[in-house]
């Protein structure tokens, strides 16, 4: 009679035990459904973003968002009927908060990451962020490093235009003499007086000087760093959405009108 209570009991608890996994996993499977669905449920659009990178993204000191990927995010949520909230973290925080589903989307400058691909998805890019050459208005003829054979590059010292400048002149035999500037304004500003040929760096920094100097954009950019944003991966929906308004404002100039307010002053 006893072993029979024991198993009686143990059956019991065995019950209770699968009673509580399955609340526990039906709580799971409701604080992890489709993102887009609490998106439109709760209208709001929680943004994270690192807020220290201009003109991206900056606070001011009202505590206002500013910057290029907070005009796309309100233009999303523009799009999609709701509210957005901005979450300001830490870069290195920015992946942890969309685990943990403190926000619903990263958008902040952010790389594409091909050894995070099993943790977050990526829409299509949104700004192609890589290294470019800048070249004199009266140059027409210029649009590759080949046509540079033998020039003067400037560059800016110690940056990741200044390795690749060394890189392009060894790997392909262009026999470029490779100037170093301390600051990118003033190595823009010997293309633009003929003390140098050409002028590599980033393409954000290049849309910048584009404004202040008689210089023009060569060709396509010699290195891929697209600007992407991040859902978690239970959030497909959420993405199919985000790269339908990217494909859409990439088409009827949208992205373009935002780079001209936010990225060219």
């Amino acid at each position: 009679m006893r072993h029979r209570r024991h198993l009686i009991l143990a059956a019991l608890a065995a019950l209770a035990l699968i009673a509580l996994l399955a609340a526990w996993w039906t709580r799971q499977g409701q604080a992890r459904r489709e993102t887009w669905d609490q998106i439109q449920a709760q209208g709001v659009l929680r943004v994270g973003m690192d807020a220290s990178y201009p003109p991206f993204e900056w606070v001011d000191e009202n505590g206002t968002f500013h910057g290029y990927d907070v005009a796309l995010a309100e233009e999303l949520a523009r799009r999609w009927g709701v509210q957005v909230v901005f979450v300001n973290i830490h870069f290195d925080g920015l992946y942890d908060a969309l685990y943990t589903q403190r926000v619903d989307l990263l958008l902040s400058a952010l790389p594409y990451d091909e050894m995070l691909t099993r943790d977050a998805r990526y829409s299509q890019p949104y700004f192609a962020a890589g290294q470019v050459l800048l070249v004199p208005q009266a140059d027409t003829t210029t649009e590759a490093p080949a046509d540079l054979r033998a020039g003067r590059v400037a560059v800016e010292m110690g940056a990741t235009a200044h390795q690749l400048a060394r890189s392009l002149d060894r790997d392909r035999a262009l026999g470029w003499q490779v100037l170093p500037f301390r600051e990118l304004d003033e190595a823009a500003a010997a293309v633009a007086s003929g003390q140098a040929d050409a002028l590599l760096c980033d393409r954000v920094s290049a849309l910048a000087l584009l404004a202040a100097h008689p210089l023009r954009m060569a060709g396509e950019p010699l290195t891929d760093e697209p600007f992407v944003i991040a859902v978690s991966p239970d959030a497909p929906r959420l993405l199919r959405e985000v790269d339908a308004a990217l494909a859409d404002w990439s088409a009827d100039g949208t992205l373009q009108r935002l780079a001209q307010e936010w990225l060219m002053p």
